[in-house]
């Protein structure tokens, strides 16, 4: 991204409701297609446990926006898949997409959508250039590298656990803008430990935000060498790849080795709880698709982007670090009872229905 996002005053109104309420393709209607507004959602696919509910707010959005005929479309994780989806919206006379990118090299398609009149909505991971979309609705990626790792850093120095802290990062889908800014986050928050001699990065690889590949990778690691403090996954899955690889390896996570995440993953709010994983952070991927609905229909019905005060068109999804302190307060990814409303334009907070 050419300029740092800025996180806007949501964090009350999110942190208030939290506690959640328990290639394919679809279409959310409940009247006649012709009546309505076709939009696609193009997203990275089911594979992905994380990706699920952003489907599922697709189709909770669909009631209280019956001028949308929402066609929900599966990538499978292929970036070239998705640039196919893109071609055939605009080809079926698509009046919007909601796209979340495989990775960056999507960015092409979503130009030539937005040159051809089709407006763009892209969720969680963003496109290359601000130029292929209209509006991102996602969390400040480097925010969360930083923050998950920094709490890690302060809380082995509380513990006194001696140094050099030797690290493994486990990076996500490379080219992806998720990946890229959590990296930098994450090494935001190490420099200093790093010029001190305080830590010693002696993994740096992608695990593709997989939990197979984490745990392959990992295994593969701490055969030759187990001498590991701190493990900075930039997903949940991942997390838990390693601390299965760790407890394969008999080493007790969250004793001798800590890990952190992202997502909150209900699994690894489990992990949490009972202390093998440090932290995750929540930052609701149900909230962004119901947002980018939203927005799709302020661009749509009354012609609405965002105001100056997001600028790029950036809107920013409040994030919650979680922790052994506060994790009986938060649901699976995040998902709030009810979901606050988009915070411009034409926008109502909904009650979120049980899965």
């Amino acid at each position: 991204m050419s300029a740092r996002k800025t996180v806007l005053g949501l964090m009350a109104l999110m942190s208030s409701t939290l506690l959640a309420a328990c290639g394919s393709t679809s279409t959310t209607s409940s009247q006649p297609a012709h009546h309505k507004s076709l939009v696609y959602f193009i997203f990275t696919g089911y594979a992905a446990p994380y990706f699920a509910p952003m489907a599922q707010a697709i189709k909770q959005a669909a009631q209280y926006y019956p001028n949308l005929n929402l066609k929900i479309v599966d990538a499978n994780g292929s970036a070239s898949q998705e640039i196919t989806d893109i071609k055939e919206a605009v080809a079926n006379n698509a009046k919007g997409i909601i796209l979340n990118p495989v990775n960056g090299s999507v960015t092409t398609a979503a130009i030539q959508a937005m040159h051809q009149g089709v407006p763009v909505v892209a969720i969680d991971r963003d496109v290359n250039s601000p130029s292929g979309r209209d509006v991102f609705i996602g969390d400040n990626d480097k925010d969360l590298g930083y923050l998950q790792t920094q709490y890690a850093l302060q809380y082995l120095a509380s513990k006194h656990v001696p140094t050099p802290w030797h690290v493994v990062i486990l990076q996500g889908t490379l080219g992806s803008s998720t990946a890229i800014d959590r990296l930098a986050g994450a090494m935001k928050a190490l420099h200093p430990y790093i010029a001190d001699g305080k830590v010693k990065i002696v993994l740096n690889q992608s695990a593709n935000f997989e939990t197979s590949t984490a745990q392959s990778i990992m295994s593969e690691f701490l055969a030759k060498d187990s001498n590991v403090q701190l493990v900075v996954a930039s997903n949940d899955a991942m997390a838990l790849g390693a601390l299965t690889a760790l407890k394969n390896a008999g080493i007790k996570a969250g004793k001798t080795t800590y890990v952190v995440g992202a997502d909150a993953q209900p699994q690894s709010l489990t992990a949490v709880a009972n202390g093998t994983q440090l932290d995750t952070v929540t930052h609701s991927p149900f909230v962004e698709a119901y947002w980018a609905v939203e927005a799709i229909d302020n661009i749509l019905q009354y012609h609405i982007m965002p105001p100056k005060r997001f600028p790029h068109g950036d809107v920013i999804i409040p994030m919650t670090l979680v922790t052994k302190k506060n994790v009986s307060q938060i649901a699976g990814w995040g998902t709030p009872r009810v979901v606050p409303p988009l915070p411009y334009g034409h926008a109502q907070s909904h009650k979120v229905s049980a899965s």
